[in-house]
């Protein structure tokens, strides 16, 4: 095979590996199949140097999944010996290829071939990694992380508030049932103690907005806003409720609305 067909045949393989096998461009791709498999049974050292030009052209993930987990491991059940040296070889002189042989099954290996295969990729594999970030990055990402710690927990306090003033306060202890003003300057202040706590489950959900990766995501499905929206609603239609039922049948039952 001369280099400008080993080249198409590649080219054609890898463009294989992409293409949706009910898209029509599929079937007249697939000759490179075919053909690639029959080096690897018939032409080993042909299917190598194919092996190597494709490695060339193309290390993206499709690729290496099917290098991976199809010439190579085709190559080594069927000609261990003769294309084992030559893998450990190429994994000393490029780590990257060495990371291909992690995904590769045993199938029908000698015990010595695939003993060299785990000694190649361990010996030689070059694993990526993590990239450092700059410590001004780390440092805002950090104080990002306290700032919405800090925002949930004063919408929580902010609620808790609201929540003690409308069913915790008792201004006349003398008597069971409160007279009617109480309970409109109770809702009074309530409503008062809502609207700080909207501001601040606000600026925490601006908080939250602002870390996550879409900066322009709705404010409203932030979790301080989502907490505040359904706790106040609560409170108010159980506060509602509440009074309903004490001036209406608890206190006086005889009185009905």
């Amino acid at each position: 095979m001369t280099g400008e067909e080993r080249n198409k045949l590649a080219n054609a393989w890898i463009a294989l590996q992409t293409t949706p096998q009910n898209a029509p461009e599929y079937n007249a791709l697939f000759w490179s199949y075919r053909q690639t498999y029959n080096l690897v049974r018939e032409d080993p050292i042909e299917a190598w140097s194919l092996l190597l030009a494709i490695w060339s052209l193309d290390q993206s993930l499709p690729t290496s999944q099917s290098l991976s987990a199809g010439l190579i491991e085709e190559l080594l059940c069927y000609h261990g010996e003769t294309i084992i040296p030559r893998i450990e070889q190429q994994a000393q002189a490029d780590p990257s290829f060495a990371l291909l042989l992690v995904g590769i099954s045993r199938g029908s290996m000698t015990s010595s071939v695939w003993s060299r295969l785990q000694a190649a990729w361990v010996n030689n594999a070059a694993m990526p990694r993590p990239e450092r970030l700059p410590p001004a990055e780390v440092l805002a990402s950090t104080l990002l992380e306290f700032s919405k710690l800090g925002a949930l927990l004063l919408c929580m306090l902010s609620l808790y508030v609201v929540f003690r003033t409308l069913f915790l306060t008792i201004e006349d202890s003398h008597t069971i049932l409160q007279p009617p003003e109480i309970f409109t300057n109770r809702l009074l202040n309530g409503l008062f103690l809502i609207s700080i706590s909207a501001g601040i489950s606000l600026l925490g959900g601006v908080i939250f907005r602002e870390s996550e990766p879409r900066a322009h995501s709705s404010l409203a499905a932030t979790l301080p806003l989502r907490m505040f929206s359904w706790a106040t609603s609560i409170m108010l239609t159980l506060f509602v409720l509440a009074r309903f039922l004490e001036t209406h049948y608890i206190f006086t039952p005889k009185v009905h609305w």
